[in-house]
């Protein structure tokens, strides 16, 4: 789990005010006044009230559905690039097994021209 952002936390505690003080307005009216005028308050206080409320969560809703998508594609990507990293270094490691292996058997055919070459020098001594 995520620590929120000093922003995110000034948004909740935000609705929350807001949420709280729609519930309170109802029972601050004195009860002097008609039960009509307290229901058209809150018609008019707390339905507006509720209507933004659900526009401001469904947008954290849709930013933070957008933002996982993001993140999930880009740790995929990553992972595309770490198993092509895996694949080159092993070819990468195959090749220069292949090249020692190669280089190892240099010396082994030097010295078999040398004697080649020596078998020769002595035969050509003794034709002279």
């Amino acid at each position: 789990m995520r620590t929120r952002t000093p922003k995110e936390t000034a948004i909740i505690c935000g609705a929350a005010v807001l949420a709280l003080a729609l519930v309170m307005i109802p029972f601050e009216l004195s009860p002097n006044r008609a039960a009509g005028s307290t229901n058209q308050l809150t018609v008019l206080v707390i339905v507006p009230g509720v209507i933004v409320l659900a526009i401001v969560l469904g947008y954290r809703y849709l930013t933070s559905r957008r933002n996982v998508q993001v993140q999930l594609t880009g740790h995929e990507q990553y992972r595309q690039l770490a198993d092509e990293y895996r694949r080159l270094a092993d070819m990468a490691i195959t090749a220069q097994e292949h090249t020692d292996l190669k280089l190892g058997d240099v010396p082994a055919q030097l010295d078999y021209l040398r004697e080649q070459n020596e078998s020769l020098q002595k035969i050509l001594k003794e034709v002279e």
